[in-house]
């Protein structure tokens, strides 16, 4: 990961990573499928876009469009592709 960013610190990221969670959550929650396509991809992105769906379909929508708790992250892989991915456990 530092080759892309030679300032990169995995504990910062983690410390980071219930924050960036808690933005994509809610945008998730909020059907905000533009937010969604710039920040992820692949199979995950492909989840949501289909609750996306399937609700806009049955003309409902999630009781809240904000995560009322959000614990915290704890790094769980990272790999390298084409950019570099992480993934967390997060308590909500």
């Amino acid at each position: 990961m530092q080759a892309f960013d030679p300032y990169f610190d995995l504990d910062e990221l983690e410390s980071e990573a219930t924050e960036i969670f808690q933005e994509f959550y809610c945008n998730f929650l909020a059907g905000n499928l533009e937010y969604l396509e710039k920040v992820s991809g692949g199979e995950g992105l492909a989840i949501c876009k289909g609750d996306i769906e399937v609700r806009k379909k049955g003309g409902w929508k999630h009781k809240y469009d904000e995560v009322l708790d959000c614990g915290q992250a704890t790094f769980n892989a990272g790999q390298m592709d084409k950019v570099p991915s992480f993934t967390y456990i997060i308590d909500t």
